[in-house]
């Protein structure tokens, strides 16, 4: 077999496991996995005795040395590549033997047919009891879609929702290079003091080579501040936000305009400790359970100050523009503000005292995130940021002491009584006097009355934000500066070119120092200056009268079905009972096994690894030898029944949940097949109701509308990509060393001769690449659109995440690489040499809005691309916004709604011109036409057919988020390899193990 991802990857950490599957062919040929039920419908896979055997077992490690090493998986070394396919095909060969014993039987697929497979008609019921019984004939109708739009001559006070939004305008990008060379030209003439006029010639000289040699540490000082400055710029944005409503909140409560004033300069102070240019970066370490903590590096970045119960918070990135001819970058980003919410999943605990919880050594989750050796130097990391954060902007003085005033916090000096109080514990090694510690700080916290001071906090903001009267626009200038003291104080001393500090080069991060965002004027201690725009905006949105009307019902004739069950099997375990009364009249498979694993605390990464990777390489091809030559049609549902609970989820029933995740998304490839899962705890009929609807919510669909024309479109594809990394170094300048692997799906959109619309999803697909081809060839994509061309589609709708690089392009970089899935040389290879397959690259972000007004409607839209330039414009017309989808449903208390998401589609302009024609891109998706309606109203009714509840049936704001996000495939498939720091991809590892068993099939 040819490992895709090897060209000569020498400079990637390599893997081997040989030792581990070797042992799993050895366990397999002593026992059969395999029992079938005595009516011969149900077949039991016990895979997870051999699993726990095996995790107690002395097995080689895959990786030779773990130095450096932040993700190994699929880069295997020479000689495991060539066996791996032989080891993969002698697992299957074992297996399959033993089903054929079990079965009595040398035909396993025509054993299948017979016995396991059921129409999934045979499942149409009205049962609210938990099971596989659902109302397929259900007709969901009175569904509607209504029109928004964007008008700034209307009054405020007829709005119908409003959104905050800011735009980061960066200037003279393109002089930076020059002014950088003339900043330390000018620090040479005047304040180096040379022993000669040669000398100072000399040094001259040497930079002139500097900058004419692009690795050099003047480039590389360039290349930080083009990289890590936006985070600086998006702290400095949340910050202005707050003088802009400061500057426009009118008559308000006295005390609440402290605690607003306040809030904001504790954030500037934050910004001030972490950037003294006179104090060494280890000044800043500090230590927990373990972990260390560097506050400069921690708070440098743009989201460390959200974990605080009231913030405003960066949502939504809608725009990045860059003109190169007149030297600007802008980015455009939603606003909002955390309002000390409950935590989800925390039992209704408020932001402040989910973070209480965390800070204090004798709570219930302290003590066990402590005691879990995979998460202990994580959370204790998260302890240290928390204790700097809620001391520097809670600390105060005594409320409790006669003469107190709220305007005393405005003089309160945190940095002072940190170093003084705080920082000496955190830099010691008592751990008995860390804890007492934040015992301290929490009764501080507790007295002082930081939650009533929240309380009045939110109402103010919340009514300032509430208020009808649309605010002016503001515009804040700022710089962005580079401080002389990047510079060595020896510069004369030595003749070899190195002008900056050592940090330049080893650890860029520490160089953030230097790095700074102030108001706009003469800054005597600038190397150089970059002028900053922050422009911060009232966007509002207007109910239009336009609106559809439509229904749906699914499309279930002829479908086979074979469930697969998981199921914890333990003494007594309710999950078991519930599975014998509900579910053993249905043909299926079940996995089952004993929850109880990975509990105890003494479980080492080696035993966990080894059981996460037998019970991933088994369960996958058991299955796939099970569907070997299954009908192409078939669905399958998988079904998992939980003991745990949110807040406490067993350990091996979140790792299979997980699992059975990967593994439907691989069979998808093939099939349809879904994964759901029920909480037994907590089962009641409406979460049954929404589960089975979650779990189904991927079968075929018809949408009839009324009263309108059919569309003209017959065929459109919606093709969603992303990707997560499977092998790689820590050392960020080796960035260009790694591989990933590649995910998408296919949902196919179609006109029926009824005037019905056909909504089905059609594949996924999944494969392993260097990132030197995964932006510019990806054979897996080429072919899924290859494929789909000759079965007649010629419209791809082909989505990804807003790929924004977070720099401010001060240096030029490879096209392909920051545009990512989006780059003109993979367009290309998509496109090829047919003029008839029309390709819309769109990126989608969410932003957050707030509604002014109750409304009957749950799905509203935006698609005037002339209004929308209001949220996003560009004058090189580059990035355009041409849809917006909003979901009106209101979840949770009335306190907790404050906003409602919108997502946001986007498409590029004058990118691409050399592949696609622009004119194409602008009838299909900006131009008011037929095609575009037609495009627009196919995407909005996928969002609707990915809806997973019963009811207050609405647009699924997120439809993507199982292919791309922190709740992906691709994200659930990572675990801990045997060095619990050096992360495995099993979705990238059995992409290769799917490979390996077609090579002779």
């Amino acid at each position: 077999m040819a490992n895709v991802i090897r060209e000569s990857d020498d400079n990637l950490p390599v893997v081997d496991y040989t030792d581990l599957l070797q042992k799993i062919i050895t366990y397999l040929r002593q026992q059969n996995l395999f029992k079938i039920s005595g009516d011969r419908q149900r077949l039991l896979i016990k895979l997870d005795t051999i699993a726990a055997n095996l995790s107690r077992q002395s097995i080689q490690n895959p990786l030779n040395s773990t130095r450096g090493v932040r993700s190994a998986t699929v880069n295997f070394n020479q000689n495991f590549a060539n066996s791996f396919p032989q080891l993969i095909q002698q697992i299957r060969d074992i297996l399959r033997e033993s089903l054929c014993t079990t079965f009595n039987t040398n035909n396993i697929a025509e054993f299948i047919a017979a016995n396991f497979l059921t129409n999934l008609e045979q499942f149409q019921g009205n049962s609210q009891q938990l099971g596989l019984i659902y109302n397929f004939n259900r007709q969901f109708t009175n569904l509607q879609k209504q029109k928004l739009s964007i008008d700034k001559n209307r009054p405020g006070g007829e709005s119908l929702l409003k959104f905050h939004k800011v735009t980061i305008s960066v200037q003279h990008i393109n002089s930076f290079q020059s002014e950088l060379q003339a900043g330390v030209e000018n620090y040479i003439d005047n304040e180096v003091n040379c022993s000669s006029e040669t000398q100072r010639e000399e040094l001259h000289e040497i930079l002139e080579e500097e900058v004419e040699n692009h690795e050099s540490e003047f480039h590389k000082l360039q290349r930080i501040v083009d990289q890590e400055t936006l985070g600086k710029l998006k702290k400095e944005a949340k910050i202005t936000y707050l003088t802009y409503i400061i500057d426009n909140i009118g008559s308000v409560d006295p005390t609440a305009l402290i605690y607003l004033q306040t809030l904001r300069r504790r954030l500037r102070l934050i910004e001030k400790y972490i950037s003294s240019p006179n104090k060494p970066n280890a000044d800043y370490d500090v230590y927990y359970a373990g972990a260390t903590v560097n506050y400069q590096d921690v708070f440098a970045r743009a989201e460390a100050v959200d974990s605080l119960p009231i913030v405003p918070i960066i949502a939504g990135i809608l725009g990045e523009n860059t003109d190169r001819e007149g030297g600007e970058t802008q980015f455009i980003f939603g606003l909002k503000f955390k309002f000390n919410n409950p935590v989800q999943n925390q039992g209704g605990k408020s932001v402040f005292d989910y973070n209480l919880d965390i800070l204090n050594p004798d709570s219930e989750e302290h003590q066990r995130e402590l005691r879990d050796r995979y998460n202990r130097e994580k959370f204790a990391r998260k302890v240290l940021q928390r204790v700097f954060l809620y001391y520097f902007v809670f600390a105060c003085d005594n409320p409790q002491q006669e003469g107190y005033h709220p305007s005393n916090d405005l003089n309160y000096d945190p940095i002072h009584n940190f170093e003084r109080k705080i920082l000496p514990t955190l830099r010691g090694d008592n751990q008995e006097e860390k804890e007492a510690l934040l015992r301290r700080i929490i009764q501080e916290l507790e007295n002082y009355n930081v939650r009533g001071k929240i309380a009045i906090l939110r109402k103010a903001l919340q009514n300032f934000i509430h208020r009808d009267r649309i605010l002016p626009t503001g515009n804040y200038s700022r710089q962005i500066v580079v401080r002389k003291s990047v510079l060595k104080e020896n510069i004369n001393s030595n003749l070899d070119g190195n002008f900056f500090e050592d940090v330049v080069v080893s650890n860029p991060k520490q160089c953030l120092k230097y790095i700074l965002i102030q108001n706009a004027g003469v800054e005597t201690d600038a190397l150089c200056q970059l002028p900053v725009n922050i422009e911060i905006e009232d966007i509002r949105y207007y109910l239009n009268q336009e609106s559809q009307q439509f229904s749906w019902q699914y499309n279930i004739k002829e479908i086979p079905t074979l469930p697969i069950l998981w199921v914890p099997r333990t003494k007594n375990n309710p999950c078991w009972n519930l599975y014998e009364r509900h579910f053993q009249q249905h043909k299926h498979i079940i996995f089952s096994y004993n929850n109880t694993h990975l509990i105890s605390d003494n479980i080492t990464s080696e035993e966990a690894f080894i059981y996460h990777f037998t019970w991933s390489l088994l369960a996958y091809i058991c299955i796939s030898i099970l569907l070997e030559k299954a009908p192409k049609n078939l669905f399958l549902p998988m079904v998992r029944l939980h003991e745990g609970t949110h807040q406490k989820p067993f350990p091996v029933e979140k790792f299979l949940a997980n699992l059975s995740k990967i593994i439907s998304y691989l069979l998808s490839e093939k099939y349809l097949s879904s994964s759901q899962g029920f909480r037994i705890n907590n089962i009641k009929s409406y979460k049954i109701s929404n589960g089975l609807n979650s779990l189904y919510s991927r079968l075929p669909k018809h949408f009839s509308f009324e009263n309108i024309e059919p569309p003209q479109l017959d065929k459109l594809a919606i093709i969603v990509v992303a990707s997560r990394e499977t092998d790689a170094w820590y050392d960020s300048r080796r960035r260009r060393d790694r591989c990933s692997n590649m995910t998408g799906e296919v949902v196919s959109i179609s006109s029926l001769d009824n005037g019905t619309i056909r909504l089905e999803t059609v594949k996924t697909f999944s494969d392993n690449y260097h990132v030197r081809r995964l932006y510019r060839n990806p054979p897996i994509l080429i072919d899924t659109i290859s494929n789909l061309y000759r079965q007649g589609y010629r419209h791809f709708l082909y989505i990804a995440k807003a790929p924004y690089t977070s720099s401010l392009h001060i240096t030029q970089t490879d096209v392909d690489e920051e545009l990512y899935f989006m780059s003109p040389s993979l367009i290309k290879e998509l496109k090829g040499e047919r003029d008839d397959l029309k390709i819309y690259p769109v990126f989608f972000d969410k932003y957050y809005v707030h509604k002014l007004k109750k409304f009957q409607s749950k799905s509203l839209y935006l698609q005037d691309t002339r209004q929308l330039m209001n949220v996003a414009r560009d004058s090189k017309q580059q990035a355009i916004v041409f849809f917006n989808l909003f979901n009106g449903i209101e979840v949770g208390s009335k306190s907790d709604r404050f906003y409602n998401g919108v997502i946001s589609y986007s498409t590029l302009l004058r990118i691409h011109s050399d592949v696609i024609d622009d004119n194409d891109i602008m009838r299909g998706l900006i131009d008011d036409n037929p095609l575009k309606n037609d495009i627009l109203k196919y995407l909005t009714l996928f969002h609707f057919s990915r809806f997973e509840k019963t009811s207050q049936i609405s647009l699924k704001l997120d439809p993507y988020e199982n292919i791309i996000g922190d709740g992906s495939f691709g994200a659930l498939s990572v675990f801990p390899q045997m060095t619990e720091t050096v992360e495995f991809n099993s979705l990238a590892f059995l992409t290769e193990v799917s490979k390996a068993l077609m090579l002779d099939s």
